[in-house]
């Protein structure tokens, strides 16, 4: 929601949901502009959401909540594969505070979803396909009381042996009831038996990337009178995103009214549903606001990532350097759901050969599911794997032709009216040699150390040790913890870090929980948990421990009641 919107009603008779306006500063609704720029071409427009968002006043999702609003949470498989054998959700339930507790069998609507093809569960029933699956979702009063209730819910799961590799995945047994291979895209382009006096091959391995934005997934679901739901969201794509919730939530598609409340970064990773669909069922089912935010942790279960990649290639040249043929198969990890793997297939393949003139090609494509996390876009979106196979295959051949390597791409370079291996004819501009012939102009920047002091660099280097605090000032490990360490895990010595206390281990509750991982992912304890040796009397405070209660230090100050569960209305967090 930005610092412009209107007064949102509320979502039945007793829940007030107004928004506010941070500052008059911030809440213009005007578009200033600029004269023209480069050469007149248009103008230069002010974006609205720029003051607000650089003097901190922009609400995103994470920042607002409602009078009554409930805080919601979700329960994750452990394992990467596995049946579900039992789920048991009465503790949980009978916990004070606890409002609504969810899992497959209370989806109204369809019980999968998807981006381009449903094929996802809004929540495991029977099996598990990945690490990080969500099982069930709490609706609490509180955020530590819903992560208490996850930790309270039991699962009995028949462990599997988790296929992860994409390529024994193509004849593997299916893991999914559609099968292993999402899709398989074949291309031939000219003569297929063609060859090259000079041939070059090569494997090429790539592995997953994650999107890493700013903000982690954030929604705030309102009950509407009319029995649809508001939902102020984190988003890519949101009719996208309002199709697969109403679909799921067996509501028409007016009943289900999302508002863009920042995006707060995506490159991608936020075109498919992460916790819409969980955030209105708990909202729907409690009749109250619903907040759900995941942290660093839980964000990289809940999102797709950059798909891995294996790639093979075989490159064909005459001996002057000109492209004869090339040969290639690649294989996407689409990990366990479709997502967007198809289309993500469908660019790698279409550009296997890069921006050269290639008159014959033999590739052949695999997208594929495995027991690995689900893979999606991210910006490049399939060609980056493959420009990684390409360029290094002209490199080596390159090498086989004892030939420049800039020399060898010019030679092979697109140009318009050039065809592609598609069978598209390339008729706008092709500034192939152009862009290359201009990266070759600059000269690479100095490698690091004492002899690049003189480049920008070494002075940005420079600045940044002139700028640094003396040692004893500075705050690490060797120095100054937190406070929040003191009489937690361990004494306070000014001669170092902390140290054990001789009774062992606190036995809080709170730095229990922590212990047993975040994200709501239910670890068993081993037989001799009593005897581990980060629990057993005298065990020195682990770096693990410490960075877990900067976290909670982080995230529960004093006033957190007053900040988060009061005031009235649908506001910004002040």
């Amino acid at each position: 929601m930005s610092a412009t919107s209107t007064p949102v009603n509320a979502a039945s008779s007793d829940v007030s949901s107004d928004t506010t306006t941070p500052s008059a500063s911030a809440g213009t609704t005007s578009t200033p502009t600029r004269p023209g720029i480069r050469d007149g071409l248009g103008e230069s427009v002010d974006r609205p959401d720029g003051p607000p968002k650089v003097s901190g006043a922009f609400a995103f999702s994470s920042d607002l909540y409602a009078r009554g609003m409930l805080w919601g949470r979700t329960l994750r498989s452990p394992h990467p594969a596995a049946r579900i054998v039992a789920i048991d959700t009465s503790e949980a339930e009978a916990m004070a505070g606890v409002a609504s507790v969810i899992t497959a069998g209370d989806v109204p609507g369809k019980p999968i979803y998807g981006l381009e093809h449903p094929d996802q569960p809004v929540f495991a029933s029977e099996v598990v396909r990945y690490q990080g699956e969500p099982i069930a979702a709490v609706a609490a009063e509180h955020p530590e009381l819903a992560k208490r209730a996850i930790d309270a819910i039991a699962v009995e799961y028949d462990v599997l042996d988790p296929l992860t590799d994409p390529d024994a995945a193509i004849d593997a047994p299916p893991i999914h009831p559609e099968g292993n291979v999402i899709r398989h895209l074949p291309l031939r382009h000219g003569d297929v038996e063609a060859a090259g006096e000079v041939t070059v091959e090569g494997t090429y391995e790539l592995g997953m990337q994650d999107q890493a934005f700013m903000g982690p997934e954030s929604g705030l679901a309102i009950p509407a009178e009319d029995g649809g739901v508001e939902l102020y969201m984190s988003t890519q794509w949101l009719h996208v995103d309002r199709d697969q919730v109403a679909a799921c939530l067996g509501l028409p598609t007016e009943k289900v009214r999302m508002t863009l409340a920042g995006v707060g970064g995506a490159f991608g990773a936020r075109e498919d549903v992460s916790l819409q669909i969980h955030v209105c069922l708990l909202a729907l089912r409690t009749n109250r606001p619903v907040k759900m935010i995941y942290n660093r942790e839980e964000s990289f279960f809940g999102h797709v990532h950059r798909h891995p990649a294996r790639l093979w290639f075989r490159h064909h040249a005459d001996r002057e350097g000109n492209l004869v043929k090339v040969e290639a198969r690649l294989v996407l990890d689409g990990g366990a759901y479709a997502s967007t793997s198809s289309a993500v297939l469908a660019n790698a393949v279409c550009f296997a050969t890069g921006p050269y003139r290639v008159p014959n090609a033999h590739i052949d494509g695999y997208a594929v599911r495995t027991n690995n996390p689900p893979c999606g876009a991210m910006r490049g979106f399939g060609v980056v794997q493959a420009c990684f196979g390409h360029e290094s295959q002209m490199d080596r051949l390159a090498a086989a032709l004892d030939m420049d390597p800039v020399e060898l791409r010019l030679r092979n370079a697109l140009e318009t009216g050039d065809t592609l291996v598609t069978g598209q004819v390339v008729t706008g501009t092709a500034p192939v040699r152009e862009v290359i012939e201009a990266a070759v102009a600059h000269d690479l920047p100095p490698p690091p150390g004492d002899d690049a002091a003189d480049g920008p660099s070494g002075r940005v280097r420079a600045h940044r040790r002139a700028a640094r605090p003396p040692a004893r000032h500075r705050r690490g490990r060797e120095h100054q913890e937190p406070d929040v360490l003191r009489g937690v895990r361990g004494r306070r010595d000014r001669r170092g870090p902390a140290r054990a206390r001789p009774d062992g281990p606190t036995t809080g509750d709170r730095a229990q929980r922590l212990r047993r991982g975040g994200a709501g992912l239910r670890h068993p304890r081993p037989a001799d948990h009593a005897q581990h040796p980060r629990r057993r009397a005298g065990a020195p405070a682990g770096r693990r421990y410490l960075d877990r209660f900067r976290r909670l230090h982080q995230r529960l100050p004093a006033d957190l009641d007053e900040r988060w569960c009061g005031g009235a209305g649908l506001q910004r967090d002040p």
